[in-house]
C-alpha cells in the first residue's frame, strides 16, 4: 500500500471513529476514556504478540490494525482534551529516535548492540529528568508486570557494569538459589520459601537476558505449548471413555509423553 492510500484509509478511520464518538454515534464509544482504552490497548498487544508467536499473517494483519484503532482513539481522546496534535506527536517521537542513535545519524560509533543500547540509554538521561534520589533503580517503574520489571532491573544493572563475566556464572547462581529453595521447603518457612521462589525467577529472567532471549515471549510459547499438549491428551482420554482426574499419576504420565 502506498504512503497515499495509508493517509486515506487513516483519515476514513478517524472520520468513522468521530462518527462513533458523535451525538448520534454509539454510547460505549462515546462513554469511553484513556485509561480504559490503554487497557484495553495493552491486551490487544499481547493478542498480537500471540498472532506473531503463532506465524499466522492474516491473524498478525489483525491484532496490528486492533493496536493501531486503540492508538488512534487513544489519541483522539487525548487530542479533544489536551489539544495533542498527532502531527506534533509523530514528530516528537521521530526527532527522539533520531537524537538517541548518534552513532548513525551523529558523530558517535557503536559497534555492537551492547554500545547501540549504552549509547541509547547515555541519551535518555540527557533528555529525562533523573529522580531526586539520583538512583540507578528509581526509574523502573514499579507498576510494570514483574516479569518486565525484572528484566528492567536487570539491563540498569548491567549498564553499570554490575553483571556476571558469562552466562555459566548465571547458571551457578541458579543452582545456588534453587539450593537455598530446597532448605527453605526442608524448614517449611513460607515466608522464605517465596523469597526463594522469588530469587529463582529474578535469576531466571537474568539468565534470559544474558542468552538474549525475552522471558515474555518464551514463557509465552511454554503455556502454549503445554496446553496444546495437555488438550491433546486430555482428548486422547476423553476418546476411551474417561477423565484425566479418573487416572494414576503413572497412567497420565504414559498419555502426557505419547502426546509429545
Amino acid at each position: 500500500m502506498s504512503y497515499e492510500k495509508a493517509c486515506e484509509e487513516m483519515k476514513a478511520l478517524r472520520d468513522t471513529l468521530r462518527t462513533l464518538r458523535g451525538k448520534n454515534g454509539c454510547p460505549w464509544d462515546r462513554g469511553r476514556t484513556p485509561g480504559q482504552l490503554i487497557s484495553y490497548l495493552i491486551d490487544e498487544v499481547y493478542e498480537l504478540l500471540n498472532a506473531e508467536a503463532a506465524g499466522n499473517v492474516d491473524d498478525i494483519e489483525e491484532e496490528l490494525g486492533d493496536v493501531f484503532f486503540l492508538i488512534i482513539f487513544i489519541h483522539d481522546l487525548l487530542d479533544e482534551s489536551s489539544r495533542i496534535p498527532l502531527s506534533r506527536t509523530i514528530a516528537r517521537v521521530h526527532k527522539k529516535i533520531i537524537n538517541r542513535h548518534p552513532h548513525v545519524f551523529g558523530d558517535r560509533t557503536a559497534s555492537d548492540q551492547s554500545e547501540s543500547i549504552a549509547e541509547w540509554e547515555r541519551i535518555k538521561k540527557l533528555e529525562k529528568p533523573q529522580p531526586e534520589d539520583g538512583l540507578l533503580l528509581s526509574t523502573v517503574d514499579s507498576n510494570t508486570p514483574p516479569l518486565r520489571q525484572a528484566m528492567a532491573i536487570s539491563k540498569k544493572v548491567v549498564s553499570v557494569g554490575f553483571e556476571w563475566p558469562d552466562h555459566e556464572g548465571v547458571f551457578e547462581k541458579l543452582d545456588e538459589e534453587i539450593g537455598e529453595l530446597r532448605e527453605a521447603v526442608i524448614s517449611g518457612d513460607r515466608d522464605n520459601i517465596r523469597e526463594e521462589v522469588g530469587d529463582i525467577l529474578f535469576t531466571t529472567v537474568n539468565l534470559a537476558r544474558i542468552l538474549d532471549i525475552d522471558p515474555d515471549n518464551s514463557l509465552a510459547h511454554a503455556c502454549r505449548k503445554f496446553r496444546d499438549r495437555f488438550n491433546l491428551m486430555e482428548t486422547k482420554i476423553r476418546k476411551i471413555g474417561r477423565k484425566p482426574a479418573d487416572l494414576t499419576l503413572d497412567e497420565l504420565e504414559s498419555f502426557w509423553q505419547d502426546s509429545k
